[in-house]
């Protein structure tokens, strides 16, 4: 929302209490999507607290720990999201809510004959997480026994570019590749010439344990890795598959390579530490 009032000509001060923005996320991929709205003139008031919001005249104000105050004439507040759990009779069924929301099983099932599927159980607060969920359960009523698995779901925020990660933030090995070390990466057009995106691969050593990227559309072709993370694909398959050209699925070419030479190097030495590659 902060690109979209910035692009109608506002002006925008974005402020949080992490570090970084995405503060959930790696702090390679906040502080990347950071510097992309910083040059768009979106200001970032980081590490810092709200400690009161009031009017004067015409302006809100927000004053933050330390004495700042910050002016405008819209506040937009993102405090996260909780069920809505109360009032729905769940004691007449048996079922008792907790902070959360409603306490599934593995097969999302609440009760006897009774499942709970999307942002009310509390799990992932995620559209796609949700129609995923209601898949499980369909098997699950219609008598194939079937357990949800989160283990590689993909997370993505849709700024320009986008911002996107699967499964673990930090691993024992790491790569990362920019969009412009892809192979005649102008092909598309000559603005990814100079494009900050990139993408970073996690492994175990033995597989992808996690990605996360910026850049054009990476929620599309972050899903490679998604699927590789879910199925425990082995590297070497992952690095022995065929990517298209030009497309931006040829950045795992590099980045693989990147990332089984950290591999290697691991193993040479013992393997007793954590190795990154930018």
């Amino acid at each position: 929302m902060g690109q979209v009032v910035r692009r109608l000509g506002g002006e925008v001060v974005i402020t949080d209490m992490a570090a970084h923005v995405l503060g959930r996320e790696a702090a390679p991929l906040g502080e990347a999507l950071g510097a992309v709205l910083a040059r768009e003139g979106i200001e970032l008031v980081l590490s810092s607290s709200v400690t009161k919001a009031r009017r004067d005249g015409d302006d809100y104000v927000l004053e933050l720990e330390g004495g700042q105050e910050l002016r405008g004439d819209r506040i937009l507040v993102a405090t996260g999201r909780r069920p809505r759990v109360k009032g729905l009779g769940l004691d007449t069924v048996g079922v008792e809510e907790n902070a959360h929301g409603v306490p599934v099983d593995a097969h999302l099932r609440a009760a006897d004959g009774l499942w709970a599927i999307g942002d009310v159980n509390g799990l992932w607060p995620l559209t796609h997480v949700g129609k995923y969920q209601g898949e499980v359960v369909a098997d699950n009523i219609l008598g194939t026994p079937r357990e949800a698995n989160y283990e590689a779901v993909p997370r993505v925020v849709y700024t320009d570019p986008q911002a996107a990660a699967v499964g673990a933030s930090t691993g024992r090995y790491s790569a990362t590749l920019a969009i412009t070390e892809i192979a005649k990466i102008a092909t598309y057009t000559r603005a990814y010439a100079d494009d900050k995106g990139f993408i970073t691969l996690l492994s175990d050593g033995d597989r992808l344990t996690g990605a996360y990227a910026l850049g054009p559309e990476s929620g599309e072709w972050l899903q490679q890795a998604t699927l590789a993370i879910r199925s425990h694909l082995p590297l070497d398959v992952l690095a022995d598959t065929i990517q298209p050209f030009p497309t931006f699925s040829e950045i795992y070419v590099g980045a693989l390579k990147k990332l089984r030479q950290q591999i290697a190097a691991g193993s040479k030495a013992g393997g007793t530490e954590p190795t990154t590659s930018g």
